[in-house]
């Protein structure tokens, strides 16, 4: 009887083991999933202060890129770079200054820097470089200032200074995901922009781009931040957190047969 028992408690206990061998691959997936996904959430921010501003033609503006990183991986940022565009019948880029941004943290680092400016394309490009890298910037601070010139015969205009292809590099040398703002200009009280008055990145509101005469653009963008309250609602009801639910079912799972095996 002893050996008819204990052939039939083989069965059971290899599938113990394979269950044990399943619930240890649950818990690794649990441990090393979150990790990227909470890298990939802090995202890097490139927008302008002031966000908006009136200017009359003929005169300059000058405007503030500002650069903001918490790192990423125990890493600062080393390098940065940003392009900027604009109506260049409407403006002319005659300064660019390198802010501290990339310098944060550190007394003893420099920015190192590059600026090219193309008024027929209406472009101005940004490269920076932290020296030395160190442990890498943490920061919100000017990564630029840029000075603009308004046409001395600009109509009354709201143009959009957009930002592209900003780009932000770990001292790792790995990419950091960004996030960018554009900024507004009204020249000479503003007026019509060109486009539809969608310059701008999707679900992102910078401002009031001229009014109609009988307030019917005042009640759309009424009516698009309802929309945006709404939605931000709903996703702040959500207190899930991403990367976290496959692994903890995968562990609810395994635990569940590893306490079925045992009975």
């Amino acid at each position: 009887m002893t050996s008819d028992h204990a052939r039939s408690r083989r069965p059971g206990s290899r599938l113990a083991s394979v269950l044990a061998a399943a619930l240890a691959g649950c818990l690794l997936v649990g441990l090393l999933v979150p990790a990227p996904v909470a890298a990939g959430d802090n995202a890097a921010m490139f927008y302008f202060e002031p966000k908006e501003v009136d200017v009359e033609s003929g005169e300059t503006v000058t405007i503030d890129l500002v650069a903001s990183s918490h790192g990423a991986y125990g890493d600062g940022v080393g390098e940065l770079s940003a392009t900027i565009a604009y109506d260049p019948d409407v403006f002319t880029v005659t300064d660019v200054e390198h802010g501290p941004m990339l310098a944060a943290d550190d007394g003893d680092a420099a920015v190192d820097g590059a600026v090219e400016i193309d008024d027929d394309a209406g472009t101005v490009t940004i490269e920076q470089k932290r020296t030395p890298a160190g442990d890498g910037a943490t920061a919100t601070e000017t990564a630029a200032t840029i000075t603009l010139e308004v046409a001395a015969d600009a109509e009354p205009t709201t143009e959009t200074l957009e930002v592209r292809d900003a780009e932000m590099r770990l001292v790792s040398d790995a990419q950091q995901s960004t996030i960018e703002h554009d900024g507004t200009v009204h020249v000479d009280g503003g007026g019509e922009s060109g486009g539809d008055g969608d310059d701008g990145p999707d679900g992102v509101t910078l401002a009031n781009e001229g009014e109609s005469d009988d307030g019917a653009e005042s009640g759309d963008e009424t009516e698009s931040n309802e929309a945006t309250d709404d939605a931000s609602g709903e996703d702040s009801s959500d207190d899930s957190v991403p990367g976290f639910t496959v692994p903890s079912v995968l562990v609810g799972i395994g635990a569940l047969l590893w306490f079925r095996s045992l009975r």
